[in-house]
């Protein structure tokens, strides 16, 4: 069995879009109906899921930051979700043997969704900003 490993392997965001990251993440003391992401990874996974969720792949054109390493996702919990985005992409078994692959493509999916999540966070319908994104989701 082959296993993958994610170590030693940058994720890269849009420069345009990392005051967005910094700001959904900085204020993470505060509680999570007002911040609901502590980490850039956590925020990296949700709008990767929302972008593939929209069917919206962008890929990163302009210069590209990095934010992480990979091995800061959570083996158990992100890397499966980030893998099951990987082959919605590529409908190929093939990409999930190849970790930077894999998170070349979730990048592109980030970076089409992490625009909607911040408008919903932000400007959405609801009382707090965790339950704005909870309701897109569920009625999105």
């Amino acid at each position: 069995m082959t296993k993958l490993t994610f170590s030693n392997i940058r994720v890269y965001i849009d420069e345009n879009v990392h005051n967005i990251y910094t700001e959904l993440t900085s204020r993470a003391s505060n509680t999570a109906e007002d911040i609901p992401f502590t980490q850039m990874p956590d925020l990296f996974v949700a709008a990767a899921c929302v972008g593939a969720k929209e069917n919206n792949f962008q890929e990163i054109k302009h210069k590209r930051r990095d934010i992480f390493y990979a091995d800061s996702f959570d083996q158990k919990i992100h890397i499966p979700v980030l893998i099951a985005l990987a082959y919605k992409r590529i409908e190929n078994l093939d990409v999930l043997l190849d970790s930077q692959e894999i998170i070349n493509i979730c990048e592109g999916w980030a970076n089409g969704g992490i625009k909607i999540i911040y408008d919903q966070i932000v400007d959405g319908e609801g009382l707090r900003p965790l339950y704005r994104l909870v309701d897109y989701i569920n009625n999105g």
